[in-house]
């Protein structure tokens, strides 16, 4: 079974303390990301992998998780200090999910402003 989406952030917007929800997709093989809650749910076991990609602007910092059953699991860390005007870190993360297991992004810290395909997340079963 193919699996695969490719989400973004439509609204510009600030995300603290809060799961990201990429409201938008590019695509999305076999329907398992929600655009409406931010959560991609495994719809066969297997091993995934997932990238992530959210804008951070000047002054601000962001910790952002990804999340498995809404446990933390991998993180990366920005603050914005020295750029003239936005940052934009990346993530990548794979893992062995079984059916009905659920990820999602989750950012903590101050701001992490968000647009178009300046933030982005992606997942797909290898």
């Amino acid at each position: 079974m193919q699996v695969g989406f490719s989400a973004y952030i439509g609204n510009t917007r600030g995300l603290s303390n809060t799961k990201v929800v990429f409201e938008n997709t590019h695509t999305n093989i076999g329907n398992a990301y929600d655009t409406k809650t931010g959560i991609f749910t495994a719809p066969v076991d297997g091993v995934y992998a997932f990238h992530w990609t959210i804008m951070i602007h000047k002054g601000r910092y962001s910790k952002i998780y990804i999340q498995v059953n809404d446990s933390n699991k991998a993180a990366m860390y920005a603050y914005a200090s020295g750029y003239p005007n936005h940052y934009s870190p990346s993530q990548s993360y794979a893992t062995d999910l079984k059916k009905g297991d659920r990820v999602n992004i989750y950012n903590s810290g101050s701001s992490g402003y968000a647009t178009g395909t300046y933030s982005t997340f992606t997942g797909y079963k290898l």
